[in-house]
């Protein structure tokens, strides 16, 4: 019997929507929930605004699914729209075109560091993520996963040091 009064209040309060106005600035530092390695490298920053509604957190499972193209096409719809800050959207695609690099395309300073893994110089990050996350070690080991994905995801700072 309270199973049903509880949930009958879920579906009241899942159903009134929005009370805090057009848009929700995010105060602090917040991640992003999820089970994908996109979702979880996702942080909100201090003052970021996400417009009410659900277009952020869908567009962030669109990207986390591997899903780059619905993603993108709905960023572009979300700031025509209005629904979707550009800081926000400029965020996504960065995500986006981080997860689409190939590790083969990193410059070749880079790709001469020692053990690099030359067998996966077609694979992307996102391709390479997914194997870590499944604990695919069919192509390469777990560190020279490791080592691809920190190769790409902090590509600017490594470049600063060689």
């Amino acid at each position: 019997m309270a199973w049903k009064w509880l949930l009958s209040v879920f579906l009241l309060f899942g159903s009134v929507g929005c009370s805090h106005g057009d848009a929700v600035t995010v105060r602090g530092d917040t991640r992003w929930g999820g089970t994908s390695p996109a979702a979880s490298h996702h942080q909100a920053q201090e003052g970021e605004r996400f417009e009410c509604g659900t277009l952020p957190a869908r567009i962030w499972a669109l990207i986390g699914q591997g899903q780059f193209a619905e993603a993108e096409v709905l960023i572009a719809e979300g700031v025509a729209a209005g629904l979707l800050s550009k800081p926000a959207a400029n965020r996504m695609l960065e995500e986006i075109a981080k997860l689409t690099m190939r590790l083969g395309q990193l410059p070749a300073r880079l790709q001469r560091v020692p053990d690099f893994p030359s067998q996966l110089k077609e694979h992307t990050l996102y391709e390479i993520e997914q194997m870590l996350a499944h604990g695919n070690f069919i192509l390469a080991t777990k560190p020279q996963l490791l080592m691809a994905q920190k190769l790409i995801r902090q590509q600017p700072r490594l470049m600063q040091k060689f």
